[in-house]
């Protein structure tokens, strides 16, 4: 994929890489709901109470989600018009460590939230399922990102 000159907006071969990145998720966010749902094996009381606290925790994890997609673009960006100066680093890992701590404190409201209804025991399995699919995701997103030069 070709990046413009970061001083242009975004070209529409960018948007459209973007794009595809974004639809690519969705089927993630259907293969997560998935796993959970066979791995955590719920009653229907449990599962009536379980699952609009874990659909509210995707919908944040999808805004912060776009937001990574948005900061990767603009690295993306600045590395293929052959620099990436130091004030840029910066900013790039800023944002990306303030996203990283908005995932985390996202996933631990929603541990929280799950215990209240959750027995402990699948509370910790929930845990697992999301860790074992986010080390899943990343590891494969990063294979895919150069690094800064």
């Amino acid at each position: 994929m070709a990046f413009s000159d970061p001083a242009h907006a975004a070209t529409p071969e960018e948007d459209a890489a973007i794009g595809l990145i974004r639809e690519q998720f969705k089927d993630v966010d259907l293969r997560r709901v998935i796993e959970v749902s066979g791995k955590m094996k719920l009653d229907e009381r449990s599962a009536k109470r379980f699952w609009p606290i874990y659909q509210s925790y995707l919908m944040d994890i999808v805004v912060m989600r776009d937001r990574q997609l948005d900061n990767l673009a603009e690295y993306a960006r600045q590395l293929n018009a052959g620099w990436i100066d130091d004030p840029t680093a910066r900013a790039s890992l800023a944002r990306s460590l303030e996203l990283e701590q908005a995932k985390l404190d996202a996933r631990q409201r929603m541990i929280r939230k799950a215990g209240e209804v959750l027995s402990p025991t699948q509370t910790l399995r929930l845990y697992q399922i999301e860790l074992a699919m986010d080390a899943a995701i990343r590891s494969r997103l990063l294979e895919q990102i150069p690094p800064a030069q």
